[in-house]
């Protein structure tokens, strides 16, 4: 007789037990899952129109993203933060080393004379050209010093921390970050655009024939390059609608917003 009210005690226990175990199953199921770690409303785009029109040409210019998430997705994971600065630092020791090349290459053209009347790079306008390159040159090698000695301490947490209370000192951050990228590729355009000048000016019909076709080449490399990049679907949508475009939209033309943690390298 006891062993059998243990079993039906047993058994009675058994079915509460698979029971409960359902009935959370079925709360956890109807609770909604929110994100860990949302974005902060310091990095939300601002309400008034100015200031978010502002916020987005920035935004596009910088990360060449619409807003501040896919950052948010990089820095929130474990040891984004620093992970994100070594690479970066990683990346501008190399940007140096060619910017080294471009520096001795303006500098030989600068002090040697031409070799061919006919192509004459000593001229006013490619002359002007190679100066400002130089100049450039110089100043990226400097910012690019700067950048490496100073962005060991802004792999620090306190850092972050610093810059989670508004999304401008973020943003300025970011142009710290982009000077000595956007510095070489000045000095970089300028040097080409003195060769092309140098090649349109000369007095040979064959100069210039190769220097419209090489830079034919060139510009159809370059659209073939844009165009299947994430950058041609945000500057079309950018150009096309502006600020009036919402963030649904926006993510629509970008694609899966699961990628964007993806693109650190490009960021940087």
């Amino acid at each position: 007789m006891s062993d059998t009210c243990s079993c039906h005690t047993l058994d009675h226990s058994q079915t509460l037990d698979h029971h409960d175990v359902l009935q959370s199953t079925r709360t956890s199921d109807n609770t909604p899952t929110n994100s860990p770690n949302p974005i902060p409303s310091e990095w939300e785009p601002p309400l008034s129109r100015t200031s978010r029109f502002f916020f987005r040409v920035m935004c596009i210019c910088l990360t060449l993203h619409w807003d501040l998430e896919f950052m948010w997705e990089i820095f929130r994971e474990p040891n984004g933060w620093e992970n994100f600065h070594t690479l970066y630092l990683t990346q501008i020791n190399q940007c140096s080393t060619v910017q080294g090349l471009v520096l001795t290459t303006v500098a030989v053209f600068i002090s040697t004379l031409p070799p061919l009347k006919q192509i004459n790079y000593a001229a006013s306008g490619p002359y002007t050209l190679l100066s400002e390159s130089l100049v450039f040159s110089l100043f990226g090698l400097l910012f690019q010093l700067y950048t490496s000695v100073v962005g060991h301490s802004y792999q620090k947490q306190k850092t972050f921390e610093a810059l989670k209370r508004s999304r401008w000192l973020f943003l300025c951050h970011i142009i710290i970050l982009s000077i000595p990228v956007y510095t070489f590729g000045i000095s970089l355009l300028l040097l080409i655009f003195a060769i092309s000048v140098t090649g349109f000016l000369s007095s040979s019909k064959s100069a210039q024939i190769f220097t419209g076709a090489t830079f034919a080449l060139l510009a159809a490399y370059l659209v073939a390059s844009i165009i299947p990049s994430p950058v041609y679907p945000r500057l079309h949508n950018f150009l096309y609608y502006g600020t009036t475009m919402t963030k649904k939209d926006v993510r629509g033309g970008d694609g899966s917003g699961q990628d964007h943690g993806k693109e650190a390298g490009s960021a940087a």
